[in-house]
């Protein structure tokens, strides 16, 4: 009979290790699932920010490609008026001694300016510089 206890004690102190292993490891697998439902929420995140950024990077390389070929016939529009003016002088002595002529004091003092940093400096020099001259008039030295 004592050994009918012992051994019913033992397999009760078995019972509650195997429901606490039990609890434990279920405990384990609630904390393992949460993680890989985060982590599955993560994956999803990321998927889709490398999809919009695949977009962009493919818009960005269609307009690379776009002011590229923009640029191609911007330089060969410029090289064609370049032939047409070189002709044009070739061709014309007296556009050519008109070309080669000097621009009067005052286009030159519209081309002449200081480099700016803000859109307020321009301003300002704008407001200190004087006044175009009337054509005919000297402009004061």
């Amino acid at each position: 009979m004592r050994t009918l206890i012992i051994l019913l004690v033992l397999a009760g102190l078995g019972l509650w290790w195997m429901r606490h292993e039990n609890s434990t490891i279920a405990r384990s697998f609630e904390k393992a699932n949460r993680i890989a439902g985060e982590q599955k929420t993560q994956i999803t995140m990321l998927k889709n920010q490398l999809r919009v950024a695949a977009g962009i990077a493919d818009g960005n390389e269609r307009a690379q490609v776009d002011l590229r070929d923009k640029l191609a016939a911007a330089e060969a529009l410029a090289g064609r008026r370049s032939n047409t003016i070189t002709r044009l002088l070739n061709e014309n002595k007296a556009l050519r001694e008109w070309y080669d002529t000097a621009l009067p004091d005052d286009v030159i003092r519209l081309h002449e300016r200081p480099a700016f940093d803000t859109t307020a400096d321009y301003l300002q020099w704008l407001s200190e510089s004087g006044a175009v001259q009337t054509p005919g008039q000297s402009a004061p030295h």
